[in-house]
C-alpha cells in the first residue's frame, strides 16, 4: 500500500500526523507504522501477543519476523493491510485507505494484546483505552496509544 510522505492516521478517534508508534506499551512500540523513503510503500511493525502476554509473531510489513508461519495470515493490498491470528481466527490489526479531502490517509483498528495479556480494542473512532482526544490531527507525538 502506497502512501504519501506526511501520511494521517486515524485511531483511537483522533488523527495522528508523523507519529509512527501507535501503540507502545513499557516503552516498547508494539505496533509502528513507517513509510519506506526508496518505494512509498506502507511499512508495518507489530508484535502479536496472545492473552497471557507470550509473543505469537513479529511483523514486517508482510514477512514474519518471528512465531510460526502457520500462526497468522498477513495480507495487503493496494488499499488495505490486515494481519490475522489464525489460532483466534481474530483480525489483530487491519489498516484501511480512506479517501480525504486531499490525500488518501488510513484508518486503523486493532484488537490485540499487549504484553501484559490487556486486550486493546481501538477503531478509528474509539478505544478501549483512555487517551485524549484532539480536533486537530496530532503531530509528532511519541505514541498515539501509550500504556505503562
Amino acid at each position: 500500500m502506497k502512501v504519501q510522505e506526511h501520511f494521517i492516521v486515524r485511531l483511537g478517534g483522533n488523527d495522528y500526523l508523523d507519529t509512527p508508534n501507535l501503540i507502545v506499551c513499557k516503552g516498547e512500540p508494539i505496533l509502528r507504522l513507517t513509510r519506506d523513503e526508496t518505494d512509498d510503500e506502507l511499512n508495518v511493525q507489530a508484535e502479536i501477543f496472545d492473552e497471557k502476554g507470550a509473543r505469537k509473531a513479529v511483523v514486517s510489513g508482510t514477512e514474519l519476523l518471528e512465531g510460526d508461519p502457520r500462526s497468522v495470515d498477513i495480507r495487503s493490498t493496494e488499499n488495505n493491510y490486515s494481519i490475522r491470528d489464525r489460532s483466534t481466527d481474530r483480525v489483530v490489526c487491519e489498516i484501511r485507505r480512506r479517501a480525504g479531502k486531499q490525500k488518501m490517509d488510513l484508518d486503523v483498528s486493532v484488537l490485540m494484546h499487549t504484553p501484559d495479556g490487556f486486550l486493546i480494542h481501538a477503531n478509528p473512532a474509539q478505544s478501549n483505552v483512555k487517551i485524549p482526544q484532539h480536533e486537530n490531527p496530532v503531530r509528532n507525538e511519541d505514541a498515539a496509544i501509550k500504556l505503562p
